[in-house]
């Protein structure tokens, strides 16, 4: 038995061999064609063939990196299946004698414990980690999965080393998103839809701050002509064929400075009552810390509830980090699905902290 990396030369086994591939792995769980062929010219991606005898037996596809091989699909065909062969297949993998790595569903029923336990006789373990699967389609849901690893259990660093590689190469790669124009925002678009989208971008902050959504929509929406990190200048927008804002980012060069006096002449100008002793609080603990003097700072990324899992958020941050040395923003550490968007666009973990109302927070920097 050998493994065979597909090539011109086998390219005659590459029809059944993706058949064979969609057939063991439910659509949420594999690429569709396009992206299987996108995946197909990268040099650590193998889609290689079990071969034996001139015949094909499985596939096996695989990422191999200087650390670890990610084993990514792995099947046999069912004629050939309870002879021993996918055992055989694994040893090929492991000798290579870099940490394997997979996923697996949790074994909580028959299927599922009989799929853990073939690994488990061949000297994989389950480990601790939280784990969501790389998205092979926009819009797909969360997938939790189990993560398996040879010879050892994987210890965290060596966790999100590989989970930061497959946010960056193995999921689906963002894409521009037809009907949507991202630009700088302008004095034609809807000041209390982007102040909405500002508001929303932070269930923590502006709920704490203001005494309505409303209320906070007519402030934010007057620090637009303001000197704040909110003026309109640093905000892009997405804008809708008929002009809808459907999603915003607020970003600039650091420093971002926001004076205190500002935020007070905001409330003055929106009519809206000001908490001095909430605002002064959010000026010290969220305002004035937005002081790193290097690199252009992404303060707030928000996409309307019905445009989400369409791109959109992508779309505009490769829009606003295009040609800028370093960029660098802070995001809560719940807020999985936001992070991995950032993640997929270049960023880096490089820090946890306590935000504000000492909510963890992780800092992100991409150079």
């Amino acid at each position: 038995m050998r493994l065979e990396r597909l090539c011109e030369k086998n390219r005659r086994f590459f029809d059944a061999a993706f058949a064979l591939y969609e057939s063991a792995f439910p659509v949420e769980e594999r690429r569709d064609g396009a992206e299987q062929l996108r995946v197909m010219d990268k040099e650590d991606y193998h889609f290689d063939l079990i071969m034996q005898d001139g015949e094909l037996l499985g596939v096996m596809l695989y990422w191999e990196t200087d650390d670890f091989v990610y084993l990514e699909h792995f099947t046999t065909l069912p004629s050939v299946r309870g002879r021993g062969l996918g055992a055989r297949a694994l040893e090929l993998l492991k000798a290579k004698g870099k940490t394997v790595i997979l996923e697996i569903e949790d074994p909580l029923d028959e299927m599922t414990r009989r799929r853990f336990g073939f690994y488990e006789r061949n000297g994989f373990l389950m480990t601790p980690h939280h784990h969501i699967q790389a998205k092979y389609h926009l819009g797909d849901e969360d997938l939790m999965l189990k993560i398996l690893s040879y010879p050892h259990i994987i210890s965290t660093e060596e966790y999100l080393s590989f989970q930061d590689y497959m946010t960056k190469e193995i999921g689906i790669l963002p894409r521009f998103n037809d009907g949507i124009t991202v630009r700088k925002m302008n004095g034609d678009d809807d000041k209390l839809q982007v102040a909405k989208l500002i508001y929303m971008s932070d269930k923590y902050i502006y709920p704490n701050w203001f005494d309505s959504i409303e209320d906070g929509q007519r402030v934010l929406a007057e620090m637009m002509s303001l000197p704040t990190v909110y003026n309109q200048s640093n905000i892009t927008v997405a804008v809708t064929e008929d002009g809808f804002v459907a999603g915003a980012i607020v970003s600039c060069d650091s420093p971002a400075v926001t004076e205190e006096k500002y935020l007070y002449e905001a409330f003055a100008r929106a009519g809206v009552e000001c908490d001095e002793k909430r605002t002064h609080g959010i000026y010290l603990d969220y305002y004035a810390k937005m002081n790193d003097p290097e690199g252009y700072y992404l303060a707030n990324v928000a996409v309307d509830p019905d445009y989400r899992k369409r791109g959109i958020a992508a779309t505009m941050l490769l829009h606003v980090i295009n040609g800028k040395e370093m960029c660098h923003l802070e995001c809560v550490k719940d807020n999985i699905g936001a992070w991995r968007v950032y993640q997929r666009v270049g960023f880096t973990i490089v820090e946890e902290y306590p935000g504000v109302f000492d909510i963890p927070c992780y800092k992100m920097i991409r150079r």
